[in-house]
C-alpha cells in the first residue's frame, strides 16, 4: 500500500510570548552604528508611521516570540521608528526609504543586508529576514559595488554579483541589466543559462534587455526555460517581470506602458482566458489607483468587483483553492526511498488564491470609503465589504484562524461605509463588533476602540 506523507502550510499570523527588545526611537545612526560596532551585531530598523495604527499592532505580534526574541537580542541592535518624528525621518532619508511600513537589516556602516516590506503578525517573515542578513554579515557589500561601479569597474561577473546586491536591499537593477545584457557575447542570447539568468533579475517589458532576448533568443528556448523550473521560480519570474513593469508605468505615469503589463499578466493565463481578463483589469485598476486616478479608479473598480467578484459563491472559492492545491500537488510530487516502498512524500506551501478574493473586495471597499461620497457608490462598496465577510468567514471556519468572532478587519471597513452613509448606530454596532472580535483573538485592539469612540461622538 502507498503511504503519502503530505505537508501542507497555511500563512497565517500567530501569537507567542515576549518580544524583542527595542531601543529609545529617538536614538540617532552614529549611536546605533557605534553599539552596533561595539557589541558585533547587525542593526534592524523598523519604519512605522501615525496613519495605521492597526498596522503598528500587527508588527507587534510579530514581533513577539521567544525565539525571535533571543534571536535578535543575540544579534541585532533593535529600533523601531516612526517617519513622523525627527529621528524616524533622519534614518528613512538616510536609507531613502520612501514607504513607512518596511524593516531594514543593515550593518554598522549603513549597508543594507535584506528588506521586509509591510508589516506583519508573521514572526516567522521576521526570522527568516533575521537569518538571511547573518548569513550576509561581512560579504562584499552594496557600497562596495557601488564605488568600484562609479570607478568604471565592469564585467560581466562584476554586473552579476552587482545586481544580486541591490536585489538583496530591494533595490531596481534596470539599468545595470540592460548594461549586463549589452556585455554578453552575441550568441548567449541563444544559451538556456545566460537567457534563464536574464530572466532571473525579471526584467522590465520596456527594457532593452527584454528586448533583446524576445528578439534574439528563439521562442523554444524561452518555452524551455520556463519549463525547467519549479512552478513556484516560473510564477516568481513572471511576477518579477510584471511587478517591475508595473513598477515603471506607475512612477512614470506611463498609461501605455501599465496596459502592456496588463496584456502580458493576461496571457501569462494562457490556460485559462477569464482568469486571464480578471488579471487583466486587476492591473489597470491597480494602476488608477496608485496613480490617484480617481475618476478612472471608481470606474474601474466597480467593473472588476461587480463582473467577477460578486458573482462568487463559497463553493467557487473552494473549487478555485481544491484546482490550485491540486496543481502544485502534482507538480511537486516526488519519489522518495526505494522503489519498492512506493513512499510517495509530497511537500508544498500554498497560499489558497480563494483568500485574495475577500481581500480585494475589503480593499476596494475601503478604497470608496476614503475616495468619494458619493451614496450610490458607496452602497455598491457596502455590498463588497459585506460579501468579503461573508466568503471569509466561511473561508476561515475551515482553516486555523485566531478570528473565533470573524476577522475584525472586514467588520471595520463594514462600519466605516455604514458611517459614511449616515448609519451611524449601524455603524457603532458593527465597530463594536470587529473591537470584541481582535480582543478575542488576543491581539491588540486599542485601534479599534479609538475608532469606535470617534464614530460615536461623530468626529471619525
Amino acid at each position: 500500500m502507498k503511504q503519502i506523507i503530505l505537508a501542507f502550510a497555511l500563512i497565517i499570523s500567530f501569537q507567542s510570548r515576549g518580544q524583542i527588545t527595542f531601543i529609545d526611537s529617538n536614538t540617532p545612526w552614529n549611536e546605533l552604528s557605534k553599539q552596533a560596532t561595539e557589541q558585533d551585531k547587525l542593526i534592524f530598523i523598523h519604519f512605522e508611521n501615525s496613519e495605521c495604527v492597526q498596522c503598528n499592532e500587527v508588527a507587534s505580534q510579530g514581533f513577539s516570540g521567544k525565539d525571535l526574541k533571543e534571536l535578535f537580542d543575540d544579534n541585532f541592535i533593535s529600533i523601531r521608528c516612526n517617519v513622523s518624528t525627527p529621528n524616524g525621518l533622519s534614518l528613512a532619508r538616510k536609507f531613502a526609504i520612501r514607504s513607512s511600513l518596511m524593516s531594514l537589516f543593515v550593518d554598522a556602516n549603513g549597508n543594507i543586508l535584506h528588506v521586509n516590506n509591510g508589516s506583519t503578525g508573521n514572526s516567522g517573515a521576521y526570522e527568516s529576514g533575521a537569518e538571511l542578513a547573518l548569513s550576509r554579515k561581512g560579504q562584499k557589500q552594496l557600497a562596495d559595488y557601488d564605488k568600484e561601479y562609479k570607478a568604471g569597474v565592469r564585467g560581466l561577473v562584476f554586473l552579476r554579483e552587482y545586481m544580486t546586491k541591490k536585489r538583496e536591499a530591494s533595490m531596481p537593477v534596470d539599468q545595470l541589466l540592460d548594461e549586463y545584457v549589452a556585455f554578453l557575447p552575441i550568441d548567449s542570447l541563444a544559451n538556456f543559462q545566460s537567457v534563464q539568468t536574464i530572466l532571473a533579475f525579471a526584467p522590465a517589458l520596456n527594457s532593452a534587455a527584454y528586448k533583446a532576448i524576445t528578439t534574439k533568443t528563439p521562442p523554444s528556448l524561452l518555452d524551455s526555460i520556463f519549463q525547467a523550473g519549479s512552478p513556484d521560480n516560473r510564477k516568481m519570474m513572471r511576477e518579477g517581470i510584471i511587478g517591475n513593469t508595473f513598477r515603471l508605468a506607475v512612477w512614470k505615469r506611463d498609461e501605455p506602458l501599465a496596459v502592456r503589463t496588463a496584456e502580458f499578466a493576461r496571457d501569462v493565463q494562457r490556460k485559462s482566458p477569464s482568469k486571464g481578463q480578471v488579471e487583466y483589469a486587476k492591473t489597470m485598476v491597480q494602476y488608477y489607483y496608485q496613480t490617484r486616478d480617481t475618476l478612472r479608479y471608481l470606474e474601474q473598480a466597480v467593473q472588476l468587483m461587480e463582473s467577477h467578484y460578486m458573482p462568487l459563491t463559497v463553493d467557487s472559492l473552494n473549487k478555485m483553492d481544491d484546482a490550485a492545491f491540486h496543481e502544485q500537488n502534482t507538480a511537486f510530487t516526488t519519489k522518495r526511498g526505494k522503489p519498492e516502498q512506493g513512499i510517495v512524500v509530497r511537500s508544498m506551501a500554498i497560499m489558497p488564491p480563494s483568500q485574495f478574493i475577500y481581500k480585494d473586495l475589503n480593499e476596494h471597499a475601503y478604497h470608496f470609503y476614503e475616495l468619494t461620497r458619493d451614496k450610490a457608490l458607496l452602497e455598491k462598496a457596502l455590498a463588497w465589504s459585506k460579501k468579503s465577510m461573508e466568503l471569509g468567514d466561511s473561508k476561515g471556519r475551515r482553516a486555523q484562524t485566531p478570528f473565533k468572532l470573524g476577522d475584525p478587519n472586514w467588520m471595520d471597513t463594514y462600519a466605516h461605509i455604514l458611517y459614511r452613509l449616515d448609519r451611524r448606530d449601524e455603524a457603532i454596532e458593527w465597530q463594536t463588533k470587529a473591537m470584541e472580535a481582535q480582543k478575542i483573538s488576543g491581539m491588540a485592539y486599542q485601534s479599534f476602540e479609538i475608532r469606535l469612540n470617534k464614530m460615536k461622538t461623530g468626529t471619525l
